[in-house]
Formats: structure tokens, sequence, C-alpha cells
């Protein structure tokens, strides 16, 4: 909440130096993959499988889609910057390739130190981090709690950059008059941020947080998991509406002038929407019904085994999450379209 209220020429620097420190200890890893199996060899990819299957795609989709969209995000905060339409594009490029790299190269390193029957996931991998950091004898276990240190912060931080951007998003719409009262989208003006929505968000955020404690039982990793579904979910269900809206105004706004282009025309455009409108569904679909299009497949598919919950548990708290958003959704409408009435009769 902290980096979300301070102005965003200081803010930037604490999220910037989270992703910094994310990069680097990804990459001491990878370069302690290497180093061990320049000691004791590179024989996990000789057993490792690298063709897709369909129940690992329809697994990872949710993830992979989380892990990427979002990109689009830094136009929230385009006029902090001097030439958006040069500097947005060329971010998106940059961040998108160190995103790949930071994922591939590790994920790469520990497939060829640790036999594939022992990656499983999140202990697997730091059952792998325990494994490679062992070619620093005694100073491994101080690098390896580091390290965790390290990854805490940037995840810290990386809540803190999703919290600066979707804020100045809630607070432009509700100064548009479309969400609850234009008071939310008050900027502080000396800070630059939207100070009321920053602490309106954190307070939802932190009864998020205590309400997954009390309700999802089970242990630490099964509650995992399920917080980060829903947390999935919710993201990509917005684009949902997002994409479609996206189309609607590029056909009935042509006249608009648009900063941002895509290679040939409404044609190119319409591809790219349709294409990523189509993941969205899969993994929106995925993430909410687990389970349901494996069984389509003929996957088997034991949901307790997966998820260490029961599938009532599971879709009661995904479910509900959702049921609640909407309820504050529509609130927000409402009293969003009463106040806009009452202003209406005053001018009148």
């Amino acid at each position: 909440m902290l980096t979300a209220v301070v102005s965003l020429s200081r803010g930037k620097w604490i999220t910037t130096a989270g992703a910094l420190v994310k990069v680097l200890s990804l990459a001491l890893f990878t370069i302690t993959a290497v180093l061990y199996g320049a000691e004791h060899g590179f024989q996990g990819l000789t057993s490792a499988d690298f063709t897709p299957t369909t129940a690992g795609f329809l697994a990872l989709v949710p993830i992979l889609l989380f892990a990427y969209v979002g990109f689009e995000a830094p136009n929230a905060a385009g006029e902090e910057m001097h030439n958006p339409q040069r500097d947005v594009p060329a971010a998106l490029g940059r961040s998108a390739t160190i995103a790949a790299a930071c994922y591939l190269l590790p994920i790469l390193a520990l497939l060829a130190v640790v036999p594939a029957s022992k990656v499983t996931g999140i202990g697997g991998f730091m059952e792998g981090v325990r494994l490679v950091f062992g070619v620093y004898g005694g100073a491994a276990g101080p690098l390896l709690t580091l390290t965790a240190v390290m990854f805490v912060f940037a995840l810290l931080t990386q809540g803190s950059a999703w919290m600066v951007v979707s804020d100045r998003m809630q607070a432009m719409a509700a100064a548009d008059g479309g969400f609850f009262s234009r008071a939310l989208g008050a900027f502080h003006p000396r800070l630059g941020t939207p100070v009321r929505t920053n602490l309106l968000s954190g307070a939802v955020a932190t009864a998020f947080m205590l309400a997954a404690m009390q309700l999802v039982r089970g242990d630490t990793g099964a509650v995992f998991s399920v917080v980060l579904t829903v947390a999935v979910t919710t993201l990509l269900l917005s684009y949902l509406a997002v994409v479609p809206a996206l189309i609607v105004l590029r056909l009935r706004r042509p006249e608009v002038t648009r900063p941002y282009q895509v290679p040939f025309g409404d044609r190119g455009f319409l591809a790219c929407a349709i294409l990523v409108y189509a993941w969205i569904l899969i993994g929106s679909w995925s993430a909410l019904f687990p389970g349901i299009l494996e069984n389509l497949f003929g996957i088997d598919y034991v949901f307790q085994d997966v998820w260490g919950v029961s599938r009532l548990t599971f879709e009661t708290f995904t479910l509900g999450t959702i049921v609640v958003l909407l309820l504050v959704g529509a609130l927000g409408l409402t009293v969003a379209r009463r106040e806009g009435t009452k202003a209406g009769r005053v001018r009148g």
C-alpha cells in the first residue's frame, strides 16, 4: 500500500528494484545449475520429454496467461511518460524478452541437472535449488536463505506493481463517473496518486487474505494453489470484457487517432484479438473448472490428488469470490449512476 501511495517517480524505483532482484536471483540459480552440471554431469535432459501433452497444456494455460498478461498495464501511467507512443512499445519488447528468458533459462538449467521425475511444480523447483547450491559447500545454507529472501522481496514488489497500475485504472474509472463515487478518483495534489483507492484496495486485499486463510482448509501448498487460481481467474475474466470492448471501439470509432498500431490494419487487429480471446476462454475455463476438459478428452483427473482439497471446497471459494466481485461491480455501477443522476439534477 505504501509503494502505491507514494509518488510514481519514487514508487517506481521500488518495483524496479524488485524486478532487478528477481532477475539477479534467477541468474544466480541458472549459473549455479551450470556449475553443478559441470561438476556432476548434465543428466536430466536425457530423460526429459519435451513433447507437450493435452493434460499439461490444459493445466498450464491459466498460469502461462497469468504470467504474460498485464504488459499493456503501463498505459495507465502514460501521462507520466515523456513519449508513451515510443516508450510503451519499446518497454513491451524489452520486458517480454526478459520475462521469457527468466522463465526459460532457469527451467532449462533445472532440467539439465535434475531428473525430470523429480521436478514437480514449486516443491520440485526448490528441491532443485537446494541440490545445485550444494556446489558452494558450507556457504550453501546462507546462500539458499538469501535467495529465498530475494524471491520474497521480488514477489512483494510485483504485488506493488500490480497495485499501482490497477488502482490508477480504478481511480480513473471512478473519476469518469463509471464506478462508485468520483471521490475515489481524486489524485493527491502533491503525491499524484489515488490515495483513497490505494487504501481501499489494500483493505480489500487484506480482507481477502484473511478469508482465504480461514475458508480454505488444507496444507499450505493447497491453500496457496487455490488462492493463486482465484487470482488467475479474476484477472483472466476481466479480459473477457476488455477484448470485446476493444473490438467494438475499434469498429465503431474508426475516426479516433490510435497511437498504437497493429500490423495489417483492422484485419491484423481482429486476428490478434480473436487469437487472444480464444486463449483467454480456455484459460478462464481451465482455471475455474479444472478437470472438466480433461474428462472430455478422456484424461484421468483425480481432483483431490491435484489440488489437495475437494472440488466442493475449491469451487465454493473460487466461484464465491467471483460472485462477490460481481456484486461489488454491480454496486459500484449503481452508486455511480445515482451520483450522476443527482449531479445532473443539481446542475439542472
